[in-house]
């Protein structure tokens, strides 16, 4: 199902702060976080979906964030031309966010199956989705958003409203810490596919791992991240792999 929480323009001194779980089948494979480039691109600092080769999520660098869930329709779908995971790939080759959501909107629909995909920095926030007919697109208010295979008027779920409470509860006019920020995206629910942490085992499927990324006032990224469960695993701290020194520009 996936996960997305954006807070755009909420605290001065992170403009941008996005907390992810990702859902998916147990037993597909998949590399943590690390340097890497499709083709001749610029490298990014992304995980990698070893079966098809995209991602979920990554970042160019400290200046641009890009992330992505699937759109529920309801009904097994067919496999699309291309994986949703390379539309990260796409959008992050973009290098910034209003070329990067234009690439994306121009893209023809029937390439990728449903999806929601994010891309910000620290000015603005846009957001694409596939509705399985055309694309969508919108700028992000400044405020905290949201999204999952269902939001956007996709299916009905307790999800996103759940996310919504826990926000309004937790998050005060400070930011909130990685203990905060961990809490929120390792709740249950009585239904396992409707808390942010999902446990599924019966089905195969479940949360994978979880990551907070972080951009600051200042230029600064962090980057944290679970390889698991964020209810059992630790987030590690990727933050100077996540900003260091590049092979390629």
């Amino acid at each position: 199902m996936c996960t997305l929480v954006v807070a755009t323009q909420v605290w001065a001194a992170a403009p941008l702060v996005v907390a992810a779980n990702r859902d998916e089948q147990l037993a597909r494979p998949a590399a943590p976080p690390h340097h890497w480039a499709r083709d001749d691109e610029a490298e990014i600092f992304a995980p990698r979906d070893l079966r098809a080769g995209g991602t979920w999520l990554g970042v160019r660098g400290a200046k641009l964030f890009v992330g992505i869930t699937n759109r529920y329709r309801g009904r097994l779908e067919p496999p699309a031309p291309r994986s949703r995971g390379e539309l990260v790939l796409d959008a992050l080759a973009a290098g910034e966010v209003e070329a990067a959501a234009e690439r994306i909107s121009a893209l023809d629909p029937a390439l990728h199956n449903p999806f929601h995909l994010v891309i910000a920095d620290r000015q603005q926030a846009h957001l694409v989705w596939n509705d399985g007919e055309r694309h969508h697109h919108e700028r992000l208010t400044p405020g905290l958003h949201v999204l999952s295979e269902r939001s956007r008027g996709a299916a009905p779920t307790e999800r996103d409203a759940l996310l919504r409470r826990r926000l309004d509860e937790r998050l005060g006019a400070a930011e909130p810490g990685l203990p905060q920020w961990r809490a929120l995206l390792a709740e249950h629910a009585v239904d396992p596919m409707e808390g942010p942490c999902v446990h599924a085992d019966d089905r195969g499927y479940g949360t994978r791992c979880s990551t907070v990324v972080r951009m600051d006032a200042r230029g600064g990224l962090g980057f944290f991240h679970a390889d698991g469960r964020p209810c059992v695993t630790e987030y590690e701290d990727l933050s100077v792999e996540a900003a260091g020194e590049l092979s390629r520009p």
